[in-house]
């Protein structure tokens, strides 16, 4: 009687963990069961559209510091951003390499 009760709680507790994390991976753009190659690809092209974006902010608030001299913490900020967005790029494409070697295993 109550294992039935707990048992559905656990499963309910783990659909809901697995849809938060897939949210989650899809919001990355690291969801890759679920993508294309092609998917990967938009992916990337996004991601390099933002790192251009934080970029050329960054030029901004270097020249903001120079009239203010205050905008160090945020360059940081913008630089890292950039990174993070760098790092998901690399992450697909080790996951556009190993759909490759997976085709050339197979043949």
């Amino acid at each position: 009687m109550f294992g039935k009760k707990a048992d559905d709680k656990i499963a309910k507790k783990q659909a809901e963990q697995e849809a938060k994390d897939k949210a989650a991976m899809e919001k990355f753009g690291v969801d890759f069961d679920s993508y294309t190659s092609e998917d990967i690809k938009e992916k990337n092209v996004a991601s390099l559209k933002e790192i251009a974006s934080s970029l050329a902010g960054s030029k901004m608030y270097s020249f903001g510091s120079l009239l203010s001299g205050n905008s160090n913490e945020t360059f940081a900020l913008e630089m890292s951003r950039a990174q993070v967005e760098q790092n998901f790029i690399l992450m697909r494409q080790n996951e556009e390499i190993i759909r490759l070697l997976k085709q050339i295993a197979e043949k």
